[in-house]
């Protein structure tokens, strides 16, 4: 097995980066027939050498695999099994140590933390596929680009030669640290968690700064109110794009020139697992299941995410992408409202009754107990002083059965990750429910 380097070794990413365009060009069918080649690939590479996967897989499940439709009776991965499995080394492929393979650790910031372990040529795929991202959204050679994240990351030799800049501002430091990295680097080109971006920009406004720089930005891992996502955009005069990506799995899907998300089938599998128990392959509403076909040293078969979504097939119009759309990421599994009565359902629909009211910056929704939530909100400067009861009555309206209080506030506290987590369902402790583990959506860390 190869060791892991101390820099980005670029010829490989080279390498998949030319795979990973030539890939996406092709048509949705042809794509398909790629994947379903990989997928088989993969099967048997888990089969022979991962120890978790000799015991729940099967050689009748093995040898009957042809597509993705097929997988319908494999077993799913759940979160929770994949901590347990990956503590104990069940998941990692014959050869494979924590020595010759490089952690990716998720912030367990609502519960359990996951770590994913990539070999190099792991590594390799997933700079490639997050290189695509920034490319697609419109990356010039000469630009800077600004990660906001909590880790630093490796440097690549290009560098040196002012090509591909890369800037670390530190999300997991104070404010003040975050502003200062941001200017000393002087960005172009931004890519991170919007809420994070977005405190930004209203630290530079308070200093009476105005910066011109930026070109586009990047947004990924969470959602951002119109009102919010307008005000960033405006300050920077920038365009944006979007990806929906996560620690475990890469890019899930990313957003064409349309600005439609669409779906990369030609790299992994995504699944619908729907309320009556049925799976669909790239559509429907429901529960994604994710297989990642490029993982040599911790393969991850029907993994559960955690996200609720809706796809639909393709109608952009944008004839850059082919493949099906990802319409919306509805919620998070731990993230699902409690009423009194015991049900439990996602509290988007509530989370949209409160962004329609132009006047709000941030929210959150917490539930510390069943049948009741407290939303707070960030309100735009100069709004009516009517608002927090307008939105309460929204509310209420939207969710008749529960005890509604809202909250106007001066700012939200963000996780340690940096990411504001829009729906935080609290254990009575005031902790979150430790049984519900959650994924840091966005770009892996130290990659």
């Amino acid at each position: 097995m190869s060791r892991l380097r101390s820099t980005i070794n670029l010829a490989p990413v080279a390498y998949h980066l030319a795979r990973i365009r030539r890939r996406e060009r092709l048509g949705h069918a042809e794509q398909l027939r790629l994947q379903s080649l990989l997928l088989r690939g993969l099967v048997r590479h888990a089969y022979d050498n991962v120890p978790h996967y000799r015991r729940v897989l099967t050689p009748a499940l093995v040898g009957g695999l042809r597509t993705a439709h097929d997988l319908a009776g494999f077993p799913v991965l759940d979160r929770v099994d994949l901590h347990n499995a990956s503590a104990g080394g069940e998941l990692l492929a014959s050869g494979f140590t924590a020595g010759n393979t490089r952690a990716a650790t998720t912030s367990g910031s609502s519960g359990i933390p996951i770590t994913i372990r990539n070999s190099e040529r792991d590594l390799g795929y997933l700079r490639a596929t997050y290189l695509q991202d920034i490319l697609t959204s419109g990356l010039r050679p000469t630009d800077r680009i600004a990660y906001f994240r909590v880790n630093p990351f490796l440097r690549h030799p290009l560098e040196r030669l002012g090509v591909l800049r890369n800037f670390h501002i530190p999300t997991g430091r104070p404010l003040d640290e975050q502003v200062a990295a941001f200017l000393s680097a002087r960005p172009t080109f931004l890519v991170g968690f919007p809420n994070v971006i977005s405190s930004i920009v209203e630290e530079l406004q308070r200093r009476g700064i105005r910066y011109q720089g930026v070109r586009t930005v990047l947004f990924g891992g969470e959602r951002l109110t119109p009102t919010a996502r307008a005000h960033l955009l405006a300050y920077f005069g920038a365009a944006h794009r979007e990806v929906y990506a996560s620690v475990e799995v890469f890019t899930i899907a990313r957003t064409c020139p349309e600005g439609t998300m669409h779906l990369r089938s030609a790299d992994l599998v995504v699944e619908v697992e729907h309320a009556d128990g049925t799976v669909s392959v790239e559509d429907g509403e429901g529960d994604i299941l994710v297989t990642r076909l490029h993982s040599e040293a911790m393969p991850l078969i029907r993994y559960r995410l955690g996200d609720r979504v809706r796809i639909s097939p393709n109608d952009c119009p944008c004839g850059v992408a082919r493949t099906p759309i990802l319409r919306e990421v509805v919620g998070r599994d731990q993230d699902r409202i409690s009423g009194a009565d015991g049900r439990r359902y996602y509290g988007d629909f509530i989370t949209y009754a409160v962004q329609d009211f132009p006047e709000v910056n941030r929210m959150q929704l917490i539930q510390r107990r069943p049948g009741a939530i407290e939303v707070l909100v960030v309100l735009t400067e100069g709004a009516r002083l009517g608002v927090p009861a307008d939105i309460e009555r929204a509310v209420r309206r939207k969710a008749p059965g529960l005890d509604v209080a809202v909250r106007q506030v001066r700012e939200i506290t963000p996780e340690a990750n940096g990411k504001i987590k829009i729906v935080k369902v609290l254990a009575p402790s005031g902790a979150p429910s430790a049984d519900t583990p959650s994924t840091e959506k966005g770009h892996v860390a130290d990659v």
